[in-house]
């Protein structure tokens, strides 16, 4: 028993050996070859006459008989039953004589055939001139015991015996009475076998065969009966002597086909034999394998030899579940283009046929192609006359065989690898093994298979007979057919041999995944690229982010209306983008006028004359345009080789610690030895985070301390790709935290030789957040007509003289109709409400409005090495979604400081915290002020601390400038754009399309914040801080002090548009009755909205969960207030309560 492993189904092996092809025509034979073919033809017959020696038998069948006769008539005691054996003696001597007469009368047939083709393949050879085929014939003579024969005495002999015999005939009405019905029983029985054999006998001639067999028993036995008959038989076997018998013995002379004849050079044959030879060494071949009408496999192409053969020696294993239905070869003919030759249909072995038993078989082929011959060759269905013998007239067809073996393989334990039952169609095809395969799907003598089956079992054949083996399978088919037949129907039920994979593995590959979504329109990271070929070149990154995509976009049911509106915007604003990027790749793709050239129609004498002179010219060779060439993607690079470098060299104006002194300090000193506590000066450190990995600087002292040191943090890949398209993914950032580092060591005030024991506290001051896409550098597009083409020239003249600089001149809309960035320029309101708060000062105002927009959450850019098209929406869509990108937030700045009437532009440039930015440049009376959105701060433009690295482009609702200084630092450049020494302008002043109309609504309408919705959301977010405050100390308790979360809970809300002294006296003095008791350490945190898990990690960031100070309680208060269009700022006061002892 073969060992099945548990899951899988078992796989049976079918080995199939094709070994070549042998043309018996070809339409490249010339006259020399066909009859080449046809004495080969007739060689083999006469081998195979030579094998069966059917002469020799029934010659010594009749000595046998001769003698046996001679021994009954010596005896002279003749009783009933010695007459009977001598008249069955006697009727078996005419029958063999008979027999020999015709057996010999072939032979002699074809050894003159044989004699004939030959004169005429050398008399065609002497009259063309050359050979083409290496065929020779030589006749031998055969010596026996009783010595040597000449052929035409021999043959002059048998001639007069023959003469003799009808002579001597004397009873020949007697004869005649039994002979035909005795020749018509032995004939009957050769095409009795004959059709079983070649399955060409058809309901009609079955019953014929039936009604023929009964009327032979019948005739024989009146034969027998008829006792008168005695003395003509007797008298007739009378006259066969000894002298007859020498005479009639077989044929000594025998023909020896070799093929020794050289062929003739080629230099020394005719052209059109050259030319055909030619034509010969083109042909190739190749076989397709089909199983069960699928092709399964394919050999190799190989060429048609002179002595047109085609040798593949090609062995194929298939591997199968089940029976096959068929197997199926396909010949196909190589030349200028590919055709099918012929299709051959392989019986299918038996189970007992293994390879190591199995012998080389042959399958007959031909075809009915019409080939017109054109250089001396006879051609393929066409009606040619050989030279020498005008009457007689050929049409061959193009035939040959292939040689081939198909058989079942052997496992490891020598057990063949069959399958366990064989179907009813297969067994079908099984039962005609030996029967020509291209009559398989017509079988005449199959129409009534019953009948057949009837006659079988009452003729009662020997089922050990090896020639009707093919009969007794189809019995025993028979027998069984209609006992397995399933109760049920299967439409393709050899379709799981054709899976070379499950259904498992398919849906386990990464390139099927990303070719199913691209397909349903889900994928937008290969649109404007390749799919890769194989899955260990597709990052699990895409699946991830898909997978993030398709959670986000499932509605929660337990979220705040506010997250929802969030996650909605997001989705929308992702969807949008999707169906802009495939209008632009549609629109993006080559057109046929891109192609092909028009040329423009003569109409005049000039032109004419232009067009001959153009044709004369000399040619210029063809200059190719030059492309940027692709970066090369590291793939060499491991996890571990690339480091990322954060350079911590100092730090200004970090704020001290507070030195008031209480009435409790005196108090503390005498249990607490103290270090740092009291003393103004503090002792800050920097921690760096990264995929959740934490490097320290050392530690200094001092409010300006200087570290110079350099960190490197490990990186690694999602999905371990290192590609510019996968890392331009990655939306991790990296926190830069500082904070002051505190000992405190206490000791017991009873035992005071024991020794003390200390604790270090860290104390957050502050942090710096930017994403790992700023570290990434950013490609932009531009593309079409008019004013885009003077944009493109403009945009490829300033990356010319500077190409790490930022030039946007044309972006795409909501729509995705391309739009020049000067159109969303527009003067728009602002909230009511946030003008009413500061109605006499405009300053204030102005840093409302820009704390405002600091508010609306931030789209983060994804990079793409091959994607440089914005999207940009307006100002108006971005209020609505309450998202945006940095462009967006700054265009939307800008068009409200347009409506107090400041004259603002918008800067592109880039910043190290945040890498491409955007800015809004304000112009006041002796200075410029540079305004960041995401932050609402301002900074004058010699401000040191600016973020802002590099100015290089501005644009207005009227015009884009391109900086073309040197240095572009915003304290070196000269922002007077109409110098133009200093600025390069995209459009001229008087250009007709500057008054291009704005896509900005003419005024944007608010909507107020629902505060119910503000309430629930603020308590979500204090239960989960504190969830999660508990969940980061599993090894400790937490506490939590309500008297200091009251006092927080009252401070937070003046924090939002206080001004600094926000403190009142009340909470003053609460804080001083609290400081008795415990050390208190917090500060407020303020943030935008975007969704819970951002607040999270920002608190997580503080580290103020990690003290390990005993007995620590904590407070925790959030306060969000509400803006406009659910713009929401959200204030989070956390505080650590350390106990006094």
């Amino acid at each position: 028993m073969r060992n099945k492993m548990e899951g899988q189904r078992e796989m049976y092996q079918l080995d199939l050996n094709i070994v070549g092809l042998q043309f018996s025509h070809h339409p490249l034979f010339n006259q020399e070859q066909v009859l080449c073919a046809r004495l080969l033809q007739l060689y083999e017959c006469f081998q195979d006459r030579q094998q069966q020696n059917l002469p020799q038998l029934l010659y010594e069948k009749l000595i046998a008989l001769r003698d046996a006769t001679k021994l009954a008539s010596e005896n002279l005691e003749i009783s009933q039953l010695t007459k009977k054996s001598l008249q069955d003696y006697y009727w078996q001597i005419s029958n063999t004589k008979q027999l020999y007469d015709l057996e010999r009368g072939k032979d002699f047939s074809l050894l003159h055939s044989i004699s004939r083709t030959w004169k005429q393949i050398k008399s065609l050879r002497q009259q063309q001139g050359f050979t083409s085929t290496p065929v020779k014939l030589q006749f031998q003579r055969h010596f026996t015991k009783e010595g040597t024969w000449m052929v035409n005495g021999h043959m002059k002999r048998c001639s007069a015996w023959h003469g003799m015999s009808v002579k001597k005939c004397k009873l020949k009405p007697q004869w005649d009475n039994y002979t035909p019905f005795r020749m018509a029983k032995i004939q009957n029985k050769t095409k009795l076998k004959r059709q079983v054999k070649m399955n060409k006998c058809d309901e009609q001639n079955q019953e014929e065969l039936l009604e023929m067999s009964e009327t032979q028993k019948k005739t024989e036995g009146k034969a027998f009966k008829n006792g008168d008959k005695w003395e003509s038989l007797s008298y007739l076997a009378s006259e066969l002597e000894e002298t007859d018998i020498e005479r009639i013995r077989p044929i000594t002379l025998i023909p020896q086909l070799s093929f020794t004849t050289e062929l003739t050079n080629l230099s020394k044959c005719s052209l059109h034999e050259q030319k055909r030879r030619a034509k010969i060494q083109k042909l190739k071949y190749f076989i397709k394998i089909l199983s069960n009408d699928k092709q399964v496999s394919c050999t190799s192409v190989s060429p048609l030899q002179f002595d047109f053969k085609v040798m593949f020696q090609q062995i194929f294993n298939i591997q199968i579940i089940c029976w096959p239905e068929t197997i199926c070869l396909e010949v196909y003919e190589v030349s200028q283009r590919t055709s099918l030759l012929a299709k051959l249909y392989l019986p299918l072995p038996n189970s007992t046929e293994v390879k190591s038993k199995t012998v080389l078989e042959y399958v007959e082929f031909s075809s009915d192609e019409l080939v017109t011959p054109a250089y001396g060759e006879v051609g393929s269905n066409v009606p040619f006359i050989l030279e020498g013998n005008a009457t007689e007239e050929l049409c061959l067809l193009t035939s040959g065989k292939l040689s081939y073996c198909l058989s079942w393989a052997l496992d490891e334990n020598g057990i063949p690898l069959t399958p366990k039952s064989q179907s009813l169609r297969s067994a079908y095809c099984s039962v005609l093994r030996n029967v020509d395969a291209r009559g398989v799907p017509g079988i005449p003598w199959l129409i009534n298979a019953r009948k057949l089956f009837e006659w079988a079992n009452e003729v009662k054949i020997d089922p050990n007979n090896p020639e009707y083996s093919d009969l007794m399978e189809f019995v025993m088919y028979m027998k069984h057919k209609g006992q397995d037949i399933p109760k049920y129907f299967r439409l393709e039920q050899m379709q799981d041999e054709f899976n070379f994979v499950s259904e498992e593995e398919m849906e386990k590959s990464k390139r099927f995944q990303l070719l199913q979504l691209r397909n349903a329109g889900q994928l937008d990271v290969f649109l404007l690229q390749q799919m890769p070929l194989y899955d260990k070149e597709i990052p699990d990154l895409v699946f991830q982010e898909y997978e993030t995509q398709i959670e986000k976009d499932i509605p929660i049911s337990d979220v705040n209306s506010i997250t929802a509106q969030r996650i909605n915007s997001a989705n929308f604003l992702k969807k949008m983008k999707k169906l802009i990027m495939r209008r632009i790749v549609k629109v993006s793709k080559v057109n046929l006028s891109d192609v092909v050239a028009d040329y423009e129609e003569i109409v005049s004498a000039s032109q004419l004359t232009y067009a001959v002179c153009k044709l004369v010219e000399r040619q210029r060779k063809l200059k190719p345009q030059r492309k940027e060439r692709r970066k090369v993607a590291a793939q060499t690079i491991c996890d571990g080789d690339i480091k990322i470098l954060v350079r911590i060299l100092r730090a200004y104006n970090i704020p001290t610690r507070n030195t008031t002194v209480n009435s409790f300090i005196k108090y503390f000193k005498n249990l607490v030895s103290v270090y740092y506590v009291f003393q103004g000066t503090i002792y800050p450190f920097v921690e760096v985070s990264f995929q959740h990995t934490v490097y320290r600087t050392s530690t200094a002292s001092g409010s300006h301390p200087c570290w110079n040191e350099e960190i490197k943090v490990d990186f690694i890949s999602p999905g371990h790709d290192y590609s510019f398209s996968s890392l331009s993914k990655i939306k991790d950032n990296i926190y830069i935290n500082i904070f002051d580092e505190m000992i405190i060591e206490k000791q017991d005030p009873y035992c005071k030789s024991c020794s003390s024991y200390s604790h270090i506290r860290k104390n957050w001051l502050g942090s710096i957040v930017f994403p790992f896409s700023a570290l990434l550098q950013q490609s932009e597009f531009s593309d079409q007509t008019d004013v885009f083409k003077r944009a493109q020239i403009f945009k490829k003249s300033c990356q010319a003289m500077f190409p790490n600089r930022r030039v946007t001149a044309t972006v795409f809309n909501g729509e995705g109709i391309q739009i020049l960035v000067t159109r969303y320029i527009k003067a728009l309101n602002p909230p009511q409400q946030l003008l009413d708060i500061f109605l006499h000062d405009s300053n204030a105002t102005l840093d409302l409005i820009a704390r405002f927009v600091s508010l609306i959450p931030v789209v983060p850019d994804v990079l793409d090495e091959n994607d440089g098209f914005d999207i940009w929406m307006t100002s108006e869509r971005c209020i609505s979604l309450a998202i945006g990108n940095k462009e967006e937030h700054a265009i939307l700045l800008c068009n409200f400081f347009l409506y107090f009437g400041k004259k603002a532009l918008v800067v592109l440039g880039t910043s190290m915290l945040e890498g491409q930015v955007a800015y809004v440049l304000t112009q006041e009376t002796d200075e410029y002020l540079l305004w960041n959105p995401l932050t609402g701060q301002c900074h004058k433009q010699f401000d040191p601390f600016c973020p802002l690295q590099s100015v290089d482009c501005l644009f207005d609702d009227g015009n884009v400038w391109f900086n073309i200084q040197q240095n572009n630092t915003p304290m070196a450049v000269h922002f007077d754009y109409s110098k133009e020494s200093f600025w390069k302008q995209l459009l001229p002043k008087d250009f007709q399309g500057t008054n291009a109309q704005s896509i900005q609504p003419e005024e944007i309408i608010y909507c107020e914040t629902n505060k119910s919705m503000i309430e629930d959301l603020k308590n979500r977010i204090e239960r989960t801080l504190k969830c999660k405050i508990m969940e980061w100390r599993p090894k400790q308790p937490t506490h939590w002090n309500r008297q200091c979360t009251y006092i927080l809970q009252k401070i937070l809300p003046k924090l939002e548009l206080g001004t600094g002294s926000f403190v009142l006296s009340e909470e003053e003095g609460e804080f001083e009755r609290l400081l008795q008791f415990y050390w208190v350490t917090g500060f407020p945190m303020q943030m935008p909205y975007t969704d819970v898990q951002s607040i999270i990690d920002a608190v997580y960031q503080t580290g103020i969960h990690s003290s390990e100070f005993p007995q620590t309680e904590f407070a925790l208060a959030v306060y969000i207030h509400p803006y406009p269009n659910n713009v929401l700022s959200v204030w989070v006061y956390l505080a650590s309560l350390a106990q006094h002892e």
